[in-house]
């Protein structure tokens, strides 16, 4: 039994869509203990314990005496949890301090490849996500900091300032932390790197293993990090030229076909399969304005010549 399915049966007991015996004893019991201020007695939780775990083996599938066993002991361990909580949160004066100190919220969000999204965070802050990626934040910023997880993809930023909560960024191995700024920054991309590159402001990056120690960085400058060896570089760009995707501008700066491929699946949401006999060294420039998939395949056949066939959601790209 996977932990899918034990939660779906604790659900099961918390909606009260279990058996009818269940049910009135568990009534019984919260009725008795919901106004205690007290936390349960040793005596009295382990027979609580016992009793869930002699009912739930009464209708558990036979199987094996030893997995059986362990798995009603694991549903009833974990229904005990759950009652502690139900206690501890009904309480008056529980429910005043929770009023005081909201439990942080976590809001997951992805995109799948081409859709590109935008988000207004509890800050005023703006993110623009594009497609293929996923991120993760606390919906009220209750913390010391305003955090978010960048778990894959590309995202561009535009922060608000604030002094007294800094803005951070985490990926898998590296923080941004900025106070006001807007920058675009790319995770598990075509190269294995991470990417970020400055457009307003100045933010520092740093290692979560101190590989990296606090580098600032400022407009018109582009970090990257291998992940594969470690190496990072920093190199001058055209602040705004790395971004272009949230105006819907595709550009290639002296692309490779890999980079070439990773961006159109990207953007489209195709699957792209690269057949090439001769030409794979060649390099793309170019951009484009909300063109579609075959009027930028048209386009770059005229800078280094190339056959193709679409085919619903796959492209073969061949000689």
């Amino acid at each position: 039994m996977d932990q899918n399915k034990i939660r779906s049966l604790l659900e099961q007991y918390l909606r009260g869509t279990c058996s009818q015996e269940e049910r009135e004893w568990m009534d019984r019991w919260f009725e008795a203990d919901r106004n205690s201020e007290q936390p349960l007695a040793d005596g009295k939780a382990q027979e609580l314990e016992e009793a869930m775990l002699s009912r739930i083996q009464e209708h558990l599938p036979q199987r094996t005496n030893k997995r059986r066993l362990w798995f009603a002991a694991s549903i009833a361990a974990s229904i005990m949890l759950l009652i502690g909580v139900f206690i501890l949160f009904s309480r008056p004066g529980q429910r005043h301090q929770e009023t005081k100190q909201p439990t942080p919220k976590l809001f997951t969000f992805h995109t799948e490849p081409g859709q590109r999204a935008k988000l207004r965070l509890p800050d005023s802050s703006i993110i623009w996500l594009n497609g293929n990626t996923a991120i993760r934040y606390d919906q009220h910023f209750t913390g010391p900091n305003r955090a978010i997880y960048l778990d894959k993809g590309e995202a561009y930023f535009e922060i608000h300032p604030d002094q007294h909560q800094p803005f951070i960024v985490h990926t898998a191995t590296l923080q941004t932390r900025v106070l006001g700024t807007s920058f675009n920054l790319q995770v598990q991309n075509h190269r294995n790197q991470y990417s970020l590159s400055i457009n307003t402001g100045k933010v520092s990056v740093s290692h979560n293993q101190g590989k990296i120690q606090h580098t600032v960085l400022i407009a018109g400058q582009q970090f990257t990090y291998d992940y594969i060896n470690g190496s990072h570089q920093i190199k001058a760009i055209q602040p705004g030229s790395e971004h272009a995707w949230i105006y819907n501008e595709l550009v290639f700066q002296s692309a490779s076909w890999k980079e070439v491929v990773a961006q159109l699946q990207t953007w489209y949401g195709v699957t792209i399969y690269l057949d090439l006999q001769r030409g794979r060294n060649e390099t793309f420039t170019a951009r484009f304005e909300d063109p579609t998939l075959e009027a930028v395949l048209k386009a770059l056949q005229k800078i280094n010549p190339f056959q193709y066939n679409i085919k619903k959601k796959e492209v073969h790209i061949h000689n």
